[in-house]
């Protein structure tokens, strides 16, 4: 069984699975019960779950209209990917915490993971 979609309410969730039910699609709801009882906690369990079998994914994303593969927000202009993670600090914060005291400055530099290249934030059109 593959994750495939995250509700924060289980009617949300149950009215999806339904869907894919109807569609024979076999379905496993986690979470629901959780989180119909202490909605509180939806977020601190990762809300309700949907999970299909390995081999119906892609249909039941279909079915669903949910993105075949997610990329994120950014993407490498050098080689596409959105395996990229931003700098959590610069070289300036970097030195002054190893002096012994914080000077915050922005870092807006962000690194692919796949191609290892890096690029201004500010360059990049979301």
């Amino acid at each position: 069984m593959k994750l495939i979609a995250t509700y924060s309410k289980p009617e949300e969730a149950h009215l999806a699975a339904s869907l894919l039910e109807g569609n024979g699609i076999t379905v496993n709801v986690r979470d629901a019960d959780t989180v119909g009882n202490y909605w509180m906690y939806s977020n601190a369990v990762g809300g309700v779950k949907i999970e299909v079998p390995d081999a119906e994914v892609d249909k039941a994303k279909e079915i669903l209209n949910l993105p075949k593969e997610a990329n994120g927000l950014l993407a490498c202009p050098h080689c596409g990917s959105g395996n990229v993670k931003m700098r959590e600090m610069n070289l300036f914060t970097a030195i002054s915490v190893a002096i012994g005291f914080m000077i915050p400055f922005a870092s807006n530099k962000v690194d692919c993971m796949d191609c290892s290249e890096s690029f201004d934030l500010k360059t990049t059109h979301l």
